[in-house]
């Protein structure tokens, strides 16, 4: 026993001799394999940023559109949608414009959308801005989308890739 103690001795002096760190060679190789991570997972990454963006985006217009239904429908709000006819949302990367004063902005201040900088236009490379037309007769609300990408990506939930 005595003997295997004295060997287990000077294999673990000759063993953290050998231990003092990592070659240059392990650590190019660790250094090249997260590079090639990066390299492959970088792309897929952005592509989920985008799709989130575009998501927030389809979001906000779903909201914009209830905002408007909830305060037509509300009957306390009946002498301003007496008047209304048709009107427009433009939102954009610096905020959302639907007018001074109309139907349109009372309802997105009801909402709690009260500044234009409350709602953005999120996308970057889908689309730059997006507008939503409300056309209001015969106590019926209908509303479309401007822009052929937008209009599609509420209808289909995806964006064309050409």
């Amino acid at each position: 026993m005595i003997k295997f103690m004295r060997n287990y001795k000077n294999n673990t002096e000759n063993n953290e001799e050998d231990n003092k760190g990592f070659s240059l060679v392990e650590l190019i190789i660790v250094i090249a394999i997260m590079a090639i991570l990066v390299a492959v997972l970088a792309p897929q990454f952005l592509q989920y940023v985008e799709r989130s963006r575009n998501s927030t985006d389809a979001t906000n217009a779903t909201s914009i559109v209830a905002a408007v239904q909830t305060y037509i429908a509300d009957p306390a709000n009946a002498a301003d949608v007496k008047g209304f006819t048709k009107g427009s949302v433009k939102v954009t990367a610096t905020g959302y414009d639907a007018g001074d004063g109309t139907l349109l902005k009372k309802a997105l201040n009801a909402a709690g959308y009260e500044d234009g900088d409350s709602i953005t236009c999120k996308s970057t490379s889908a689309w730059q801005d997006y507008t939503i037309n409300f056309t209001y007769q015969n106590g019926n609300l209908d509303f479309s989308y401007d822009g052929e990408t937008f209009a599609n990506y509420m209808k289909t939930g995806a964006v064309k890739s050409e």
